[in-house]
């Protein structure tokens, strides 16, 4: 008997490592594992999104004639060696890990098993359209490791948006340029999409809304849980949104996690589409006439570019991106993230122990209140809520890269180690010294105001960067600046900033310093991770 381990991000037979039909030799194990669900506070719409999934998956392999096991274990290699002892399996096939910590627990197993005398085979993660080795093979002797060269390789490998004669389509291989728009006055906003969750679903809802120390509601649970649900939520987009997606894809607007993004991260990473049936579908759009260049090429490179590269570097600077910390930011995480209405909640400490910490001050910043809101609500909001809101302020206050990303990881229902870590240390914070991401993701209120609707209604004046009511973005933006100047004083895309620094007069920057370090000693924060 052989058993096949399908993990967690494999829930369609896409991008499992099964057979491609039933055999009468080969159990297909799916397994709930105790410790990692136990890890991690994690968002309860995540844990929807994952076991409902997986027990879709049993449910469609069993109708397919699979033999099948579905268990609890303690963890996933205890739970392989008590199945591999109670079937009399020969060997057992797993998939290689796709972040550290599985890596390890798959290590474990191996030597659980071979204890037993039964062998682990690991077979190529087949969710990604770059392999490790080729990541690896395209990395090799790079002094820069720069994603849109990488991304341009992605497109020659797979012939995705390329003419017959070697060119890019459209004539460029980039069109970020036209993508910058805010979105409209008094434009209608889109709905947040929903599928309606079935039986299995709920079922799995009023499970995990009984959980203590994880956060979120399941109530707004809405996201694909089946292949076909997964692929009907593509078309959907490709009809919908991704016409006008590329202007928009970079515009803010309170209330919106998604505006006009495809919402398909987190169906990606569970495995129910492949990156490359996505592409390819965007490209045909294109190809049809029914969606613009500007706006098939930027969705082909959050996919083909940013999503394949971002795996491939957190292999790549691993273990080291756990605690890489270049700018030395001290502060743990602020309570605002877990608690943006000053709310009470509950999280699980290290030990995987229930706390309760106590409800402080509600955020006032409108456009950090409202895309924290957005993540509690949904488990989501889109890259731009992340990068240049969330993130951006986190990295100007000090918040430490790993105490971050822990909440990334934990909250966001498309979050993995291997995406949220290399996002939130190496781009968001630069805490990775400048690898992946070649300058810090830093700005002042102006590109908040500039590509949102929060700043007309905060109770701070964006057009202040210090004094009374002066917007904490811009108070923070200038005493980062300040702080870090002799680090950037010379780098090519940091240092016009750093001039602007030294024109500002010594007793405001005296007074931007002060109010800067006011605000931080305002904010209550979690203790910070150890070690730095």
């Amino acid at each position: 008997m052989i058993l096949a381990f399908v993990a967690p991000w494999e829930c369609s037979r896409l991008v499992a490592n099964i057979p491609a039909a039933p055999h009468d030799d080969v159990t297909v194990v799916l397994l709930e594992s105790v410790a990692k669900g136990a890890s991690l506070p994690w968002h309860r719409q995540k844990l929807v999104l994952l076991l409902s999934a997986m027990r879709h998956f049993a449910a469609s392999l069993e109708r397919a004639g699979y033999r099948v096991v579905f268990r609890n274990a303690p963890s996933y290699a205890e739970g392989l060696a008590a199945l591999a002892r109670e079937l009399g399996a020969s060997k057992v096939v797993a998939t290689e890990g796709r972040e550290q910590d599985m890596v390890e627990e798959l290590a474990r197993a191996e030597a659980l098993l071979r204890a037993q005398g039964v062998p682990l085979v690991l077979r190529p993660d087949r969710g990604f359209a770059c392999t490790r080795e080729q990541f690896a093979q395209w990395a090799a002797g790079r002094r820069e490791y720069r994603m849109e060269w990488f991304y341009r390789t992605m497109r020659k490998q797979h012939g995705i948006l390329m003419e017959a004669d070697g060119t890019p389509s459209g004539g460029a291989w980039n069109f970020d340029v036209a993508n910058r728009k805010p979105w409209p006055k008094g434009r209608p906003l889109p709905p947040v999409w929903r599928v309606e969750p079935d039986a299995i679903t709920r079922e799995q809802m009023a499970r995990i809304a009984r959980w203590k120390g994880r956060w979120g509601t399941v109530d707004r649970f809405a996201l694909p849980v089946t292949r076909r649900d997964a692929k009907a939520w593509l078309e959907r987009f490709i009809a919908e949104r991704l016409p006008e997606f590329g202007p928009y894809e970079d515009a803010l607007m309170h209330g919106a996690p998604d505006l006009l993004h495809s919402t398909l991260s987190s169906i990606l990473n569970v495995g129910l589409l492949h990156p490359l049936e996505v592409v390819r579908r965007a490209e045909r759009a294109w190809r049809d006439g029914l969606a613009p260049i500007e706006s098939v090429e930027g969705f082909v490179r959050q996919i083909l570019g940013w999503r394949e590269y971002i795996r491939g570097m957190y292999w790549q600077l691993m273990p080291g991106l756990r605690t890489a910390n270049a700018l030395g930011a001290p502060l743990g995480l602020p309570h605002w993230f877990w608690a943006p209405d000053g709310e009470a909640y509950e999280t699980l400490d290290a030990s995987g122990a229930v706390v309760s910490a106590a409800a402080g001050a509600p955020c006032a910043m409108r456009c950090l209140h409202d895309t924290l809101v957005q993540v509690r609500d949904h488990g989501r909001v889109h890259h731009i809520a992340r990068l240049m809101v969330q993130c951006n302020i986190a990295t100007l206050l000090g918040v430490q890269p790993a105490a971050l990303s822990r909440w990334y990881w934990s909250a966001f229902t498309d979050a993995y180690e291997w995406v949220e870590l290399p996002n939130v240390v190496g781009m968001a914070t630069w805490g990775d010294g400048g690898t992946i991401a070649s300058k810090p993701y830093v700005a002042s209120g102006a590109y908040i105001d500039r590509m949102s609707n929060y700043c007309t209604s905060c109770t701070y004046d964006v057009k202040r960067r210090s004094g009374p009511g002066a917007c904490p973005v811009n108070v923070l933006y200038w005493d980062f600046l300040a702080r870090h100047r002799d680090r950037f004083a010379n780098h090519p895309r940091m240092k016009l900033m750093t001039v602007h620094v030294d024109k500002i007069p010594a007793a405001e920057l005296v007074q931007i310093r002060r109010e800067a370090t006011a605000i931080r000693e305002g904010i209550a924060c979690e203790a910070p991770l150890a070690p730095l």
